[in-house]
């Protein structure tokens, strides 16, 4: 047996795996970079659309009020308008009670 180049053999292969490892030491650190990248985009998003919520949500309440403001002035353009209504009608009709100065149409 040749202890000379069982050595040189295991020196080699230990060379090849420590290329091996640095290769995957690299691989992994790239790997690392890129999550975090995407860790970042992530929150990025998440504080995205939690911020849209949140408007949509103070949005959806301003749009509920301004309904019923609507709601209650068309009420109360209704309430007018029936008043309008009925004073005219009374109008007419004391218009029609009057007398004619003895005239017929």
């Amino acid at each position: 047996m040749d202890v000379e180049r069982t050595i040189e053999f295991i020196l080699d292969m230990q060379a090849k795996a420590e290329v091996r490892m640095a290769k995957a030491d690299e691989r992994m650190t790239r790997a690392d970079h890129r999550m975090d990248k995407f860790d970042k985009r992530l929150e990025a998003t998440r504080k995205l659309v939690e911020a849209g919520m949140k408007y949509i949500v103070k949005t959806h309440k301003q749009h509920v009020e301004a309904m019923k403001d609507f709601d209650r002035g068309m009420k109360e353009l209704k309430d007018a308008q029936k008043r309008t209504d009925l004073k005219l009608d009374r109008l007419i009709d004391s218009w029609a009670r009057q007398p004619t100065n003895g005239h017929k149409n």
